[in-house]
């Protein structure tokens, strides 16, 4: 890789298309919170003032990644697992939402952190002042889940 982290693919998923888990480079870190169930809580908002189930930006329309319809259930761990690793924004510097062993490169840390250039931080309409943002704690186990290689549900 560019920035010199040495990732190795151990499994892929069925038909060779990606997905499997990769080594990364380093260390994640030790939050408690660098899980998939942190990451689902903040897609959902499960505990958070905003989210981005329900937002209208991410419901319909040209506001990619269309990650739930409008009053839909929640994606499946898979489904959802799979759109935050193979979509490419359009936007944030065309990154991958998430990009394995890279929470630098991936859109939906740096969305979250309110670092990708020409959009709002995520979500939409949060502000720090009022706290409504994610929480530092969450960002962080998100950061450190994508830096020890997204590993799946």
């Amino acid at each position: 890789m560019p920035d010199g982290r040495h990732v190795e693919p151990l499994s892929s998923s069925a038909g060779g298309g990606g997905g499997g888990v990769v080594a990364c480079g380093g260390s994640g870190g030790t939050s408690p919170l660098a899980t998939w169930a942190n990451v689902r809580d903040v897609v959902e908002g499960n505990g958070l003032t905003y989210s981005c189930h329900g937002a209208e930006c991410h419901t319909e329309g040209e506001h990619e990644p269309i990650l739930f319809g409008l009053n839909s259930a929640s994606l499946s761990d898979a489904a959802l697992y799979s759109k935050l690793t193979t979509y490419k924004t359009t936007k944030c510097g065309h990154r991958a939402m998430v990009n394995p062993c890279a929470p630098d490169d991936s859109a939906f840390a740096l969305a979250l952190a309110g670092r990708c250039e020409g959009i709002n931080q995520m979500p939409n309409g949060c502000s720090q002042e009022y706290g409504s943002c994610t929480p530092d704690d969450m960002l962080e186990g998100i950061r450190q889940w994508i830096a020890s290689g997204a590993p799946p549900p």
